[in-house]
């Protein structure tokens, strides 16, 4: 698509799917230089499109309060103004990485002369596929969904790169973590992240305090645990159980993730949005997968390790389980071989 100058990404949510569509969306660039890249994203995740290098201009509705107060004026004054600054831009081309309704049909009302989906049998509802002229069909194999991504911006032309685009932090969030850093007097050290959207995603706090125990005598590192608003008691727990190992413990904005992540030796946690901010970042990575598969959302990178138990029900993307949350029942050996592995291939780099 020699004629493409303005294109269109749309990927409201989550924070894990954003990234996942950073390949896509840096292929997009590197092909298309000169192209305007425009991304619509939801209200409450735009600071991390935002934070992205190379995206022209982020457009920004509010689906969720539009569902939540649908009888607000303010809700869809804000909504139709979003709509109407993307009518003007006057896209070539828009990209559906999210694949439902709501989705599809921003890229119809912008107007875009192409759009791109997911066939029926990948959009996550099957209807969507029908608002796309150009759709993706499903993979013969699964895939990743990142390099699945990728195939979807290969529809409007994009060459596959193994680049990522910069994440532009700001310099007060820098500093918070390095005067964090400094008074734990941290040098080399792993990120334990306990929490994750869907309880089934967690592995037992218990568990990771035996971890933090055994990482912490038997390689000498430091460990970071890393919790968001409201995990606070899996901190707790994990300290309980660290034994002499005194693990530190940081409440960081998703941002501020960023500087602590380029500095460590590891990350170890599950499928959830600061695991795919490590990959997106380099950071080695050990995941604890149950519900998700790893083919499809565990690490990013070869040699990074993904630690799973294989049972019938495995890889049901449950986000409650009748069986107790049996595949997440993963011994503290599985994990801590996976993490002596993985550190053995990695060196403590400065990705900054």
């Amino acid at each position: 698509m020699n004629s493409t100058r303005r294109i269109l990404i749309i990927r409201l949510s989550s924070l894990g799917d954003i990234l996942h569509t950073l390949p896509a969306f840096w292929s997009l660039r590197q092909t298309f230089p000169d192209a305007a890249i425009d991304w619509v994203v939801e209200e409450r995740n735009r600071f991390l499109v935002e934070a992205v290098a190379g995206i022209d201009n982020v457009l920004v509705v509010d689906s969720r309060r539009l569902r939540r107060s649908p009888l607000q004026s303010a809700v869809w004054k804000k909504n139709l103004a979003a709509i109407r600054r993307m009518r003007s831009r006057r896209y070539d081309v828009s990209l559906d990485f999210q694949g439902l309704l709501k989705t599809a049909f921003l890229g119809a009302i912008s107007g875009a002369r192409t759009r791109i989906g997911f066939s029926r049998q990948l959009a996550r509802e099957p209807l969507a596929h029908w608002f796309y002229n150009l759709r993706l069909p499903p993979p013969v194999s699964e895939m990743h969904i990142t390099a699945q991504n990728q195939l979807l911006a290969g529809l409007a032309g994009a060459g596959k790169v193994r680049s990522l685009p910069d994440m532009r932090i700001e310099q007060a969030d820098i500093a918070e973590v390095d005067q964090q850093m400094a008074q734990a007097q941290l040098s080399e050290y792993v990120v334990i992240n306990p929490g994750g959207g869907w309880y089934t995603k967690r592995w037992d706090p218990v568990k990771y305090g035996e971890l933090a125990r055994r990482i912490g005598t038997e390689t000498g590192l430091g460990v970071v645990v890393t919790t968001g608003p409201g995990e606070e008691p899996l901190y707790a727990e994990i300290v309980r159980h660290a034994g002499n190992v005194s693990p530190i413990g940081m409440t960081l904005s998703f941002l501020q993730l960023v500087p602590l992540l380029r500095s460590a030796r590891l990350f170890i946690g599950g499928d959830t949005g600061p695991f795919h901010l490590a990959c997106a970042l380099g950071t080695p990575v050990v995941g604890i997968l149950g519900p998700t598969s790893p083919a499809r959302n565990g690490p990013w990178t070869a040699g990074d390790e993904a630690v799973v138990r294989i049972l019938p029900c495995s890889f049901c993307n449950g986000r409650t389980c009748p069986t107790g949350n049996e595949c997440m029942d993963i011994s503290v050996e599985a994990v801590f071989e996976s993490v002596v592995k993985r550190l053995r291939t990695s060196s403590p780099v400065d990705r900054r």
